[in-house]
């Protein structure tokens, strides 16, 4: 302490010489700025500037500069204190500190020589916000802490996690909700600071509490959750499916294929009706003493659903319905129409707006209504999920179309069968019609049949006349 009261002493006798205290307050890491300004411009260029700090009473030089232009520096470790020659013809001898630490808050004395004499003494205070552990596993205790160098009554001390305000600093158990950037607010005669430190949780990051929710639909592939942190030990991961009924956990090994790394998320390749309700990931985690702590997950599955009405016959109605095997965080629906153009191009419409009943009716079904319908579903935070029911049209209603087309067709050849049939008709009745016509004359019948029948006769008679008789080849038998 005597050497910097024989140097402040020295600076009051001098004719001309200033002596003034001031303070600066900075957060841990960032640029320090100790002012030292000649406001009322009484020395001359070129001069000699020292800055020291006092460290139990002694004055040790952080940086100096003769008036020959000759700077010292420290050698062991990369400077980190500067004081920007350039600005001296400014009156400007302020010490810029980068990176401070918390060991760098203290007094610090500037001495400017010139034609006059000035030194200035500045107290840099520095903050430092820090966790006891810094590093914790869920359910463990930890404790904010909030550090000012050197230390002073005359703070106020206000804490922010992620933004937030909060006046619990004392954690007895952490969760992964604490997990993020701490920020410790200081004010000090009109001045406010903050430094921000990051807690880092060990645990499952994925989801962060018990109150997790998934929602899928009915045929389609799901994936439950459950990321951990670095620290997991291997092979200690499982999933257990925790019963409704019995509220005892049951193994799900063969409906999962998790993996063992940090990433144990579990996949239903396809959900059906029966496989809501709530699932549990648990895995150790290794403690800072290399202990080994137990760390679990629960999450709820909820199962979607659509039903249709009973079986329709013709154009009549149908109504669609959204089912949710837990409705408790839905509030609203709405129902959407996807239907497919060239190139299988997808066009989606809604034909509802968000509304809170959960049905919607088709008044009249037909061919063009066999698409995708779509229920959606909201909660507070927004859209929850989403369900597709493929609706197929029954034969009654889907041969309307193609019957109503082949009309024409059917027709044409039912006609075409009535006329072959009344072309047979007709000549069956000329046959008949003809036959009636002969029998009306019997002697005309008995002349056509004697002549017919000697004809017959006279065919039958003339192969004989032209055969030569027996032993006579030359004489002919009349």
């Amino acid at each position: 302490m005597t050497p910097f009261l024989i140097v402040l002493g020295l600076a009051l006798v001098f004719e001309g010489g200033q002596c003034q205290e001031r303070e600066v307050l900075v957060a841990q890491g960032s640029v320090a700025v100790l002012p030292c300004v000649d406001e009322f411009s009484t020395l001359s260029y070129p001069t000699a500037v020292y800055w020291s700090k006092i460290v139990n009473g002694v004055l040790k030089t952080v940086w100096r500069r003769q008036k020959s232009g000759l700077e010292f520096r420290p050698v062991r470790d990369p400077p980190r204190a500067n004081c920007p020659v350039p600005n001296f013809g400014k009156g400007d001898y302020s010490l810029h500190i980068a990176g401070t630490t918390y060991e760098d808050g203290g007094k610090y004395v500037c001495e400017v020589v010139g034609k006059t004499q000035m030194v200035k003494i500045i107290t840099l205070r520095v903050i430092r916000a820090s966790f006891s552990p810094a590093i914790v596993i869920e359910g463990s205790r930890t404790e904010a802490m909030c550090d000012v160098s050197p230390g002073t009554k005359s703070v106020i001390v206000n804490w922010k996690r992620n933004g937030e305000f909060i006046r619990r600093t004392s954690l007895s158990s952490v969760s992964q909700r604490d997990a993020g950037n701490w920020t410790c607010q200081v004010s000090h005669n009109g001045v406010v600071v903050e430094a921000t430190v990051s807690l880092q949780v060990k645990g499952i990051a994925t989801p962060q509490d018990n109150s997790s929710v998934v929602y899928a639909a009915v045929g389609s592939p799901i994936s439950l959750p459950c990321l951990f942190t670095d620290g997991l030990i291997r092979n200690t991961v499982s999933w257990n499916r925790i019963s409704s009924t019995t509220q005892f956990p049951h193994l799900l090994s063969s409906f999962f294929n998790g993996s063992l790394e940090s990433s144990a998320s579990a996949t239903i390749q396809r959900v059906e009706d029966g496989d809501e309700g709530m699932y549990m990931c648990s895995g150790m985690m290794e403690g800072l003493n290399r202990e080994r702590i137990k760390v679990h997950r629960r999450m709820e599955l909820v199962v979607s659903r659509v039903s249709s009405s009973s079986v329709f016959s013709g154009n009549g109605p149908m109504t669609l319905t959204c089912h949710l095997s837990n409705s408790d965080q839905n509030t609203s629906y709405e129902w959407l129409r996807v239907t497919y153009g060239p190139n299988n191009t997808q066009t989606v419409t809604s034909v509802t707006s968000v509304q809170k009943t959960n049905s919607f009716r088709i008044q009249k079904v037909t061919e063009k209504d066999a698409d995708e319908w779509v229920c959606r579903y909201y909660g507070k935070q927004g859209v929850l999920g989403n369900v597709t029911y493929e609706l197929h049209i029954m034969g009654a209603v889907k041969g309307e179309k193609s019957s109503s087309g082949n009309k024409t067709a059917m027709v044409m050849g039912l006609g075409f069968l009535f006329l072959v049939i009344f072309l047979i008709m007709f000549q069956m009745y000329r046959n008949y019609r003809r036959k009636k016509r002969i029998l009306l004359y019997p002697a005309m019948e008995t002349i056509v049949h004697l002549a017919a029948t000697e004809r017959e006769h006279r065919e039958r008679s003339r192969p004989k006349m032209t055969e030569p008789c027996v032993g006579q080849p030359k004489t002919v038998c009349v």
